[in-house]
């Protein structure tokens, strides 16, 4: 089994279910020094000081394969990262996929209604969901070399 924090999507139970069927939902987390942001799809950066809010599931192997075609983790779409976190007072390592653009991009309606579904599923409070989207719509017109703030991990 892996530990895996999503923060998109993948939040919404019932698109989580049926994309990976042995996933088990094991609460909220908010990642530390990450921030929230829409590439068209959502993604995180690298942000110190600032929170990400998420939730953790549990998948299995089979699980990660589906994400990782879903992600499109070959074609290089997402990378996979490994990431240390502190749950139930012990440090695990944690899946996160990290998209490999970094221009700024609102997300479609119907997507950000099942991100929306997710925050809800996880009990999360959208404001920084809801400023990420309006970090989207005010930075598309933006040129792209003022956009690649983002920092590896």
């Amino acid at each position: 089994m892996t530990l895996y924090w999503a923060y998109g999507s993948n939040l919404n139970i019932q698109l989580m279910t049926s994309r990976c069927p042995g996933a088990v939902k094991l609460g909220a987390y908010v990642m530390p020094d990450t921030i929230l942001r829409f590439r068209g799809i959502a993604d995180v950066a690298v942000f110190p000081g600032a929170e990400c809010p998420g939730g953790l599931w549990e998948i299995t192997e089979a699980d990660e394969a589906r994400l990782d075609v879903i992600e499109n983790v070959s074609g290089g779409l997402y990378a996979k990262r490994f990431v240390t976190i502190q749950f139930n007072g012990r440090p695990h390592q944690c899946l996160v996929y990290q998209l490999s653009s970094t221009a700024i991009r609102e997300p479609s309606p119907p997507y950000l209604e099942t991100i929306r579904q997710g925050y809800r599923d996880f009990n999360l409070d959208e404001t920084r969901l809801n400023r990420a989207v309006d970090h989207a719509f005010r930075r598309r017109t933006a040129k792209p070399r003022r956009l690649a703030r983002r920092v590896s991990q």
